[in-house]
């Protein structure tokens, strides 16, 4: 099967495999039956014909005798009688046939073949009084017999022949033609991939097989172009969170270029400069993060409490420097988080960066199992969300406070993105405007 690189080809093969077995099969049962037939038969006839010839023997003073009749000279010539192994009657044979029917002088209901097989003789007994006293050895020959044996072969094995390229013949249209709606569902499938994502094989009706291979085709196509926007999704969200610290970096560096600075104003340059290069390589990682758990790459493990003292060791001393305090709740008992660490610290980051942004004096990082998962919740003593901009506080470039604070409006898109990414989700726990604003990072457990 291995030479058949196509399914028809395969298929086509089985069959004749299969026509094979059974054509042969059939073949030599008909072949056999045919030849125990004539095989019968002819010993019926020959055995018809010795005792025929053995109702025309007489005994008479211990002699055999033969008595003539109408038809005797066409038994004559096929027949022999022996008293003992003394041959009254002889007609004229060849010599292995007079051999054969002489070494059959004084048996009874036996069966023999001259060599060469073209000859049976039998010989029948000629009794008196329950006792043998004669044997008559009858011939009949088989050459008809042989010459219907091998009609009847070359025909069996011509109409083998003959159903075998019938079955060959019809098994290759019948799968071309059962197979050409897949070749064009195929070659459909492979040019809609490359040229138009958008077409479908839809719900035309179709013979089961073919329906749910055009399901299949059009979940795959459906896949295809969900990777493809996601591609596109984040080649733009790249360049377009990457424009902001990139177009700093480059208006710094070109500031330096075109006049002298003070070694005060270069160190400023400086910083903002490596402040915008940090921000694109958190961004980046994000990403990447975001990606890779998208494909399912990595999912890990972490316990819940360890994590907010890891975010709380990052932030700690640059919180402090704005006089902020940070609150960390861990829980009384230990929580696992189904995600590594790093990518909750992660998620996590931009929150904490967005509250430093806004919060008076306190920012409050506590964690609890809640539904089933895992419920991290960042917030601060802030002004709040505006109301305006809560619908729309998830979108690339929209800012959450309302007292006026700077920023690219970046880190809680790529935050939800990543949640989303791991199975969770990061949401916004409305409250007044002026109370402040909460967080919450759900995880799965």
């Amino acid at each position: 099967m291995r030479r058949f690189r196509t399914l028809r080809g395969r298929l086509t093969a089985l069959a004749m495999v299969v026509a094979v077995a059974a054509v042969a099969v059939l073949t030599v049962a008909f072949n056999v039956v045919l030849d125990r037939s004539l095989n019968a038969d002819a010993n019926s006839r020959v055995r018809s014909l010795a005792a025929a010839a053995a109702a025309t023997v007489g005994y008479e003073n211990g002699v055999l005798r033969v008595h003539e009749s109408v038809d005797d000279a066409v038994v004559d010539r096929r027949v022999w009688v022996y008293q003992g192994t003394r041959a009254i009657e002889r007609p004229p044979a060849t010599t292995d046939l007079q051999r054969t029917a002489d070494a059959l002088a004084g048996r009874a209901h036996v069966f023999d073949d001259v060599p060469g097989g073209d000859v049976r003789l039998y010989a029948a007994p000629v009794t008196v009084a329950g006792r043998q006293v004669g044997t008559v050895v009858a011939a009949e020959s088989l050459a008809a017999y042989d010459r219907t044996t091998d009609l009847a072969l070359l025909g069996s094995l011509a109409l083998a022949a003959v159903l075998l390229a019938a079955v060959g013949f019809l098994t290759w249209t019948t799968v071309g033609r059962a197979l050409a709606p897949v070749r064009e569902m195929t070659a459909s499938a492979a040019d809609w991939s490359e040229h138009d994502l958008a077409q479908r094989f839809g719900a035309t009706p179709r013979p089961d097989e073919l329906g749910n291979l055009a399901r299949t085709f059009d979940a795959l196509l459906d896949r295809v172009a969900a990777s493809l926007r996601h591609e596109q999704r984040l080649s733009a969200e790249l360049s377009h969170e990457l424009r902001t610290p990139l177009a700093r970096i480059v208006a710094e560096i070109e500031l330096l270029q075109r006049r002298e600075r003070s070694s005060e104003d270069r160190g400023e340059a400086y910083a903002a400069v490596a402040r915008s290069a940090e921000q694109m390589s958190a961004i980046l990682e994000t990403l990447m993060a975001a990606a890779r758990a998208e494909a399912q790459i990595e999912s890990g493990r972490s316990e819940v409490g360890r994590v907010l003292d890891g975010v709380a060791d990052g932030w700690g001393p640059a919180l402090a420097e704005q006089d902020l305090e940070l609150d960390v709740q861990r829980p009384a008992a230990p929580m696992m988080a189904g995600v590594d660490a790093e990518v909750v610290e992660r998620i996590v980051a931009p929150l904490i960066d967005n509250a430093r942004r806004y919060a008076r004096s306190r920012i409050v990082l506590s964690a609890a199992a809640r539904d089933g998962a895992i419920v991290v919740s960042v917030a601060d003593d802030g002004p709040g969300v505006d109301v305006d901009a809560r619908e729309h506080l998830f979108e690339p470039g929209r800012t959450a406070g309302v007292n006026g604070h700077g920023g690219a409006g970046l880190g809680l898109p790529l935050a939800r993105r990543l949640a989303l990414a791991i199975g969770g989700d990061v949401t916004l726990t409305p409250q007044e405007v002026g109370a402040g604003a909460e967080f919450q990072v759900r995880l799965p457990a």
